[in-house]
């Protein structure tokens, strides 16, 4: 099921509503569209709408459902529920590379152009960044700054942290048919294992 944007209003007043709750972790996270204004100048806005579309769709497939997620131009604010800065790092961190790795066939009423798309995102976490929403937006806008400074299409998050992402092995058939299976469904490589694993589980458990 696809999430409907909010306003940047709304998420305040969600953060403001979970802080007044104590409901904790989650994480404010700020995010641009890297060079949109190039695609918008070589490919025409309607392509450029276009790459907008597909990232919404891939938030929407990616991204828990208790996420929300608001967006102004090239740039959207999500609000990743009862996640801290490791688990957010590690989710976006699977959309990051999944277009990065990817050429996405776009089109619009008169052509179909290859665009490769590419995320930078600025993380801030409560409650370890700040238990106050106007902090916690400055924090991820700041992070997300940096990002772009150190040359886009990476995470920051509010201090110089190094994650670590685990790797596993798999055949070089098997691999191609994954990437072939996550590029046609907008679905992560990561989030359809572990669908797979779900199943595994299920299956063992009966």
């Amino acid at each position: 099921m696809n999430k409907v944007l909010i306003s940047i209003e709304e998420i305040t007043s969600k953060i403001t509503e979970l802080i007044n709750n104590n409901e904790g972790p989650f994480s404010v996270v700020t995010c641009d569209i890297d060079n949109l204004n190039n695609i918008n100048n070589i490919h025409g806005s309607n392509i450029g709408d276009e790459v907008i579309n597909k990232v919404i769709s891939i938030f929407n497939k990616n991204l828990s459902v208790t996420d929300l997620i608001s967006r102004s131009g090239d740039e959207f604010t999500l609000l990743l529920v009862k996640k801290g800065a490791e688990r957010s790092f590690m989710d976006l961190e699977e959309i990051r590379r999944y277009l990065s790795d990817n050429i996405f066939d776009l089109k619009d009423s008169t052509k179909t152009e290859n665009i490769h798309i590419t995320l930078s995102f600025g993380v801030a976490s409560y409650p370890r960044d700040s238990k106050n929403v106007i902090d916690l937006l400055r924090v991820a806008d700041s992070a997300l700054f940096r990002a772009k400074k150190l040359g886009k299409n990476r995470i920051c998050l509010s201090e110089a942290e190094s994650m670590v992402l685990k790797s596993s092995y798999f055949t070089k058939t098997q691999l191609n048919r994954l990437s072939e299976l996550s590029k046609s469904n907008d679905r992560t490589e990561a989030s359809l294992l572990r669908e797979a694993l779900d199943g595994l589980f299920k299956k063992y458990n009966e």
